[in-house]
């Protein structure tokens, strides 16, 4: 089931990236989040979306502020000086649970997926050791990990 899910979601992030935030984007090898570089970045938001349905699990997804910028002036034709936190937040959290509905809706199920309200985590909470899949693009990176439980 993992690697369905896994396909469903590299599929559902270059969606999302190219046609919302109008970012191509790249797929290096999963690696845990310490061995992708992404803890290097000094300032990241992430957030945490659980889901429910034939399985269930939760998605993660780390983006370095200097990449949610751009997103977020990208999504909202907005010029950065004129971005608050919320405007960040709101598209993190977007981002996450566009990237998750798609890829759940790609999954064969019997039951429909329900998914929770994507909640902002602090960096402690962040699975350091678990795999990423790791998301490159022009100005930067980001990382998304998947747990089924």
């Amino acid at each position: 089931m993992m690697k369905i899910l896994m396909t469903a979601m590299t599929t559902s992030i270059s969606e999302v990236m190219e046609t919302m935030f109008y970012l191509p984007v790249e797929f290096p090898e999963e690696s845990t989040f310490i061995q992708s570089g992404m803890d290097k970045y000094k300032h990241s938001m992430a957030c945490r979306l659980n889901f429910s349905g034939d399985f269930s699990g939760h998605f993660v997804l780390v983006i370095p502020k200097n990449l949610l910028v751009d997103m977020t002036e990208n999504f909202m034709g907005e010029s950065r000086d004129s971005l608050e936190k919320e405007h960040l937040l709101g598209t993190l959290t977007e981002t996450l649970n566009m990237i998750c509905g798609n890829t759940l809706s790609r999954v064969d199920s019997k039951v429909p997926f329900e998914l929770n309200i994507p909640k902002v985590i602090d960096e402690s909470e962040i699975p350091k050791s678990e795999l990423f899949t790791i998301v490159e693009t022009t100005p930067s990176m980001m990382a998304i990990h998947v747990s089924l439980d």
